[in-house]
């Protein structure tokens, strides 16, 4: 009997620790995304009022938005700021990144002073929404509608 209580409590503890190993997995926000629409949805509904999905072919869509698990966020861009031509050489923008769970907020940070925070309305796995605006009433009902952009990993 005293075996068999023994080998129980080990067990416990054995699943226990995997649990808490399990908890530690890296955060959903971590991986590569690629925006492939924008959304205006209704602030009076929730209906979708536009939808702008970004044609493969688009050079956005060639752009890859990169959270790492140390905190590193990295853009690469492939439209020239310059010229607004696409390219095939990636511009690589990199800062820290702190995404707080509970606050659904990712915070973007230049040597240590935020510089953007953004609202993030859904995160999945594979599909990740961020409020770009919440302020603007784009269908004139006298209602703040939404500006989503929606990434999903590649």
């Amino acid at each position: 009997m005293k075996k068999l209580l023994i080998f129980a409590l080990i067990s416990l503890v054995i699943i226990s620790c995997r649990k808490d190993d399990d908890e530690r997995s890296e955060s959903l926000i971590v991986g590569t995304w690629k925006l492939i629409d924008q959304k205006t949805i209704s602030g009076k509904d929730g209906s979708v009022l536009y939808s702008n999905t970004i044609p493969a072919s688009d050079c956005i869509r060639k752009s890859n938005y990169i959270y790492k698990n140390n905190g590193i966020f990295i853009g690469e861009y492939f439209r020239n700021s310059q010229t607004g031509e696409c390219g095939n050489i990636a511009y690589q923008e990199e800062m820290n990144y702190i995404y707080n769970d509970s606050e659904k907020t990712i915070y973007y940070k230049i040597d240590g002073i935020t510089h953007d925070i953004k609202n993030v309305y859904s995160l999945t796995k594979t599909e990740m929404q961020i409020l770009v605006n919440d302020k603007m009433d784009e269908n004139g009902d006298g209602t703040p509608d939404k500006i989503l952009r929606i990434y999903i990993k590649k």
